[in-house]
């Protein structure tokens, strides 16, 4: 892995290094650990590993030796260490170094149950912190070599969103619509009633005289008729229709929060309303009545 043509994949080495130490623990993988921690930028993991390599492996080549103390002296002055608090189990720390030139660095940390202290190089980053479900917080800051900081992240559940009342603002408009519409069939209807008196005013006992134009006279009463049942039947329809979405849509509310110093439920008085309406027809004359009490 670490000598990949397409380039050293010191992640991928980096996980085998681990899994190998955690099965042989063999002080000589270490010194992998080390190299690999270093170039992920896992700088206090790179300082730990290498520094239990160059205790515990007495024969290390002198060179290299020499070379992982001034390693981990360059490591040890700039550290940055930051502390992450985590009140959720099991979560994911992402960390993110963003450098001036170069691709991002990311880190995964985790899983953490608590604390868990990082040791990182200095630097822009930006720390998401996650849960299995969610982003639990997403912390940005430019830390400065021997810096220390912390950060505390506590899991607020999301609250349940308040069951919404249903609305009656439709059903309102579709009654009033119906209303409106029933208001000016009751004009169409007096309009046609004043045509009708015309032509009986002109035609006493069904004779007409030859000066008056019946046929035109009749068909435009018979225009205004035709407009008038429209009026009162689709008025109608559209006030029913209004008034049984009202019915239909007075279920129970959602709970409320109680209010401090409101008094109880049962001491105030309810808002009621109530809304009838009624259509009739004569030889002579539609009628629409609507009543109502709030």
């Amino acid at each position: 892995m670490l000598q990949d043509p397409d380039g050293a994949r010191y992640e991928d080495a980096y996980r085998e290094f681990e899994s190998a130490y955690a099965a042989s623990n063999s002080p000589k993988i270490l010194g992998n650990i080390g190299y690999c921690a270093l170039k992920l930028e896992r700088d206090g993991e790179a300082i730990a590993a290498y520094t239990r390599y160059l205790k515990e492996v007495p024969e290390i080549d002198p060179v290299e030796a020499t070379q992982i103390g001034r390693d981990v002296d360059t490591l040890r002055a700039g550290l940055v260490r930051v502390v992450v608090a985590v009140d959720t189990p099991n979560a994911t720390v992402i960390d993110k170094r963003l450098p001036i030139r170069g691709e991002s660095i990311t880190n995964l940390y985790g899983p953490v149950n608590g604390k868990i202290e990082l040791g990182l190089r200095p630097g822009h980053h930006i720390i998401e912190v996650k849960s299995a479900t969610e982003t639990l917080d997403i912390w940005e800051f430019d830390a400065k070599p021997a810096a220390t900081l912390s950060r505390t992240v506590s899991h607020k559940p999301s609250e349940e969103p308040q069951r919404r009342a249903p609305t009656r603002v439709l059903p309102w408009i579709i009654a009033g619509v119906g209303g409106a519409t029933l208001a000016a069939g009751g004009i169409f209807g007096a309009l046609t009633l004043g045509k009708v008196n015309t032509i009986e005013s002109h035609c006493p006992n069904s004779q007409c005289p030859s000066s008056y134009a019946l046929g035109p006279a009749q068909d435009d009463a018979h225009r205004f008729i035709r407009i008038t049942d429209a009026l009162l039947i689709g008025g109608a329809a559209l006030t029913a229709a209004g008034l049984g979405l009202l019915v239909f849509s007075g279920g129970p509310e959602a709970p409320r929060r109680p209010t401090v110093g409101a008094s109880p439920p049962a001491a105030r008085n309810e808002l009621r309303s109530s809304l009838r309406g009624s259509l009739a027809c004569s030889p002579g004359a539609y009628f629409a009545t609507m009543s109502g009490a709030f």
